[in-house]
């Protein structure tokens, strides 16, 4: 192989290959290509021309995050009302929708394949280690909007698909040749704490927001060509704070705290040596030395006095433990992260917006987006996708548009 493999075009590819979607005729055959130019001996023509079912509408949300890292997701819609008969349509819908999750092992597993080689394509483009994982899928029926449509989404983690440069991350030295259909769009999200800097070409439309910097999202509609090297973005974190490492903002919250502690600790050291000199070396301190040196019959009532005086200081240092930093830590202050975050979702009836869970931890958004997806790696919670929201749920509580049309 001459030259890698056209990442822009086999990005495209894939939901059209795994969904089951016919994509426009130049994707199709570009697609196609890139795929035999790979690997002639093993490149298959059949998932790339299939026309098992049209979509109205096709948006690729590419999500980025501080260490670099993505969120890709394929999202395919389709507008019933655009049928001669709206109610079939959705009921041909729902019945392509109970196929697509039966039938999980041949479409699913090509698009987890096809996504590890698109990352190890990207890889030998960049020269960057890149992976592929957090798979998921979904399929459901969009009642909440005017005219309802049907849904399908794929989405994987890309590792390292933005270049880290210092405190910049940059998006779009893996695209090459990239052509949407007019049917598609690409939509680019700023995650976590992330902001925009710079973009180019020019997005499509206006900002969701008064400026670049302020939005939350841009987006390049087809039909149209983009350059090597495009679309490309320039992201920047909203806190001023360098990027490319997760820990760091933690690292810079718990340095704080560090510094207070540092310097509780510095006072009350201080407070106690000043008792202590004062006791030693104090006005008194003398002539009690003297008195007991001279007056021998005074030492029958010192031990009661000094017993009476330590006990005072016992009774004094008890006091100050219970009311002070020895106090013994509550249930809430032993409790983990994830221990907090179900909690409060159970507090909520099982079911709650991400970005809720934001507001009442009061914690920055990459830290609970990182903490969500660890927690459902190992099966804690669950996460659907719902227009621009995650709606976080725990075991039983999740929404029915999720379940599997078997789970009756």
């Amino acid at each position: 192989m001459n030259r890698p493999v056209s990442v822009g075009l086999v990005v495209l590819v894939i939901l059209a290959s795994v969904a089951g979607v016919s994509g426009s005729v130049a994707l199709t055959t570009a697609g196609l290509a890139a795929q035999s130019a790979a690997d002639p001996a093993t490149a298959d023509p059949s998932p790339f021309v299939s026309q098992e079912r049209d979509w109205d509408d096709t948006t690729f949300d590419i999500t980025v995050y501080e260490n670099g890292s993505a969120t890709w997701t394929f999202r395919h819609e389709r507008l019933f009302a655009n049928e001669e008969n709206a109610t079939e349509a959705e009921r041909n819908f729902r019945a392509f929708a109970e196929a697509f999750e039966a039938n999980e092992t041949g479409r699913y597993e090509a698009f987890i394949n096809q996504s590890n080689e698109l990352a190890a394509a990207g890889s030998q483009e960049t020269g960057r280690e890149m992976d592929a994982t957090n798979f998921n899928r979904s399929i459901r029926v969009d009642e909440g909007r005017i005219n309802p449509r049907g849904v399908v989404e794929m989405s994987f983690t890309w590792t390292n698909f933005a270049a880290v440069e210092g405190e910049t991350i940059v998006v779009g030295d893996v695209f090459r040749d990239l052509y949407l259909a007019p049917d598609q769009s690409i939509e680019l999200e700023a995650g976590g704490d992330l902001q925009f800097r710079s973009v180019a070409p020019e997005p499509d439309g206006r900002y969701d927001s008064t400026s670049l910097e302020n939005t939350g999202s841009v987006e390049w509609s087809g039909e149209r060509q983009f350059a090597d090297g495009r679309p490309r973005a320039e992201l920047t974190s909203s806190t001023g704070g360098a990027v490319g490492n997760d820990n760091q903002g933690l690292v810079g919250a718990m340095s704080g705290d560090i510094i207070w502690y540092l310097l509780g600790l510095l006072v009350t050291g201080a407070g106690i040596a000043a008792v202590v000199w004062y006791r030693r070396y104090g006005p008194g301190a003398g002539d009690t030395a003297v008195g007991t040196a001279t007056d021998r019959s005074a030492e029958s009532t010192a031990p009661a006095a000094d017993a009476t005086t330590d006990s005072s200081a016992d009774a004094g240092a008890t006091a100050v433990d219970d009311t002070g930093a020895g106090a013994p830590l509550s249930d809430e202050d032993l409790m983990t992260d994830e221990d907090r975050v179900v909690t409060l979702i159970r507090e909520n009836g099982g079911r709650m917006k991400q970005v809720n869970i934001v507001e009442e931890t009061g914690w920055s958004k990459s830290k609970v987006s990182m903490l969500l997806s660890d927690m459902e790696d190992e099966g804690t919670i669950s996460k659907l996708r719902v227009g621009r929201e995650n709606i976080i749920s725990l075991e039983g509580f999740e929404p029915e548009a999720t379940k599997s049309p078997f789970e009756e």
